[in-house]
């Protein structure tokens, strides 16, 4: 397990843990289907298998993590049809997210969504996949908040994150696929949001996500396609 951090502060435990935990999945440290030890996890953090136990019953309600019959914990797989649902419903959620941020906006939330930008770009010209990962995540979710509508901000939450960790940082670090133009698309959406423009968000969203669900597939495919076996 390439899970490495620093011993936990005085903060409550579950919710650091909870936090290093899906940031290791999100970055990709963690892979999808990888199984969670306790008592591994426990020492590792320096703290107990109880508050381990409470973090992963919250990263369980997140989706990040799941449950077998025997109780042991995985990092949460999605099959190809998980994902495809995933992204189906991600994509009415998410289109009327950029819509409702188009009228509900306040300039705190197109400077908050502009800083984010920023940061996404350098990492971009950085060839920085992590960082570049968790920076649209971050600009993604500052657009949902922008909406002030808390229980669509939860929904998309519980449908989008878990599959960030799975999907994004293998889309983003492929051959061939460029961040910055990956972030043209940001800038598009940005722009209509901050106009007060929601059919117009609502396009560039839209655009965006088929994009990337195009390249998600065709990775997706890839990845599982069976070798071909010789025929000497």
């Amino acid at each position: 397990m390439p899970f490495v951090a620093a011993k936990l502060n005085s903060q409550p435990a579950r919710h650091q843990i909870a936090e290093k935990i899906r940031e290791s999945i999100l970055d990709g440290s963690l892979l999808p289907g990888e199984r969670l030890v306790e008592r591994k996890l426990a020492e590792i953090l320096g703290t107990s298998q109880a508050a381990i136990r409470e973090a992963l019953i919250q990263l369980e309600l997140e989706g990040h993590v799941s449950k077998k019959p025997n109780s042991a914990t995985f990092v949460t797989h999605f099959s190809q049809r998980d994902l495809e649902n995933t992204l189906s419903v991600r994509r009415a959620l998410e289109g009327f997210a950029a819509e409702e941020a188009a009228r509900q906006r306040t300039p705190a939330d197109i400077q908050r969504l502009e800083e984010l930008f920023r940061s996404s770009m350098a990492a971009a010209r950085a060839r920085e996949f992590q960082k570049y990962i968790r920076g649209d995540l971050s600009w993604h979710i500052a657009m949902w908040e922008a909406t002030h509508n808390d229980c669509l901000v939860d929904s998309l939450r519980r449908v989008v994150v878990p599959v960030f960790g799975f999907s994004a940082i293998r889309v983003a670090s492929q051959p061939g696929f460029n961040l910055i133009n990956d972030l043209q698309s940001h800038r598009v959406l940005l722009d209509a949001i901050s106009a007060g423009e929601p059919e117009v968000a609502r396009r560039a969203f839209n655009t965006a996500m088929r994009e990337w669900t195009e390249q998600a597939a065709r990775l997706y495919s890839s990845e599982n396609e069976e070798p071909e076996t010789s025929s000497e």
